[in-house]
């Protein structure tokens, strides 16, 4: 599946009011895009309360349309697929997790409605994913050097110190800036 990030909902709005302009990602047609409903999730300040996470676009091959009948879906930089975290949230956990060690208290620290189990779920999928971030990050600059001075410099520490030095100045915090600038999703 293909998908489209964007900076900030005012931009996705943009341009999904400028999608018959606009060339389909898969067949290359342009003028067969359509708006084709919400993708929603839970939100992170309302449990209760289901909102739009992301908004899907289809290329339209019904009546003798050109399109090739796909879709895709179009991204806030700020959300994360399949996490009911936004992409600051899941930067402030990572980090205090990575730091003090103790997943449990670094979530406590969010003030989040998910289980107990989240952390630790949310933690797995961070070290599933490790390989293929850091392999991503090397290509757009080389690794934090790690100095015998820090006696547990853990592999999810490394992780997010190389985040941080791909993305210095980005305006974005760097999960955000990460899914924007190579329009992939981090976990």
């Amino acid at each position: 599946m293909r998908a489209r990030i964007f900076r900030s909902q005012t931009e996705r709005d943009e341009f999904l009011l400028n999608l018959k302009l606009t060339q389909c990602p898969h067949c290359k047609k342009v003028g067969t895009l359509n708006r084709h409903g919400a993708l929603r999730g839970y939100d992170e300040n309302n449990v209760r309360h289901k909102s739009i996470r992301a908004r899907r676009v289809f290329c339209s091959n019904r009546n003798q349309a050109a399109g090739c009948g796909r879709t895709f879906s179009a991204w806030i930089a700020d959300k994360v697929k399949r996490l009911f975290l936004s992409a600051e949230q899941l930067w402030t956990f990572l980090n205090e997790a990575a730091a003090n060690g103790n997943k449990r208290k670094a979530f406590k620290k969010l003030n989040s409605s998910m289980s107990d189990s989240a952390p630790y779920r949310i933690w797995k999928r961070l070290q599933n994913a490790q390989s293929s971030i850091r392999t991503t990050l090397s290509t757009m600059c080389p690794p934090s050097k790690i100095d015998g001075s820090q006696p547990s410099n853990t592999p999810a520490e490394s992780t997010l110190a190389h985040l941080i030095k791909a993305f210095t100045g980005h305006g974005l915090n760097p999960i955000a800036a990460f899914q924007l600038t190579l329009q992939a999703f981090f976990i």
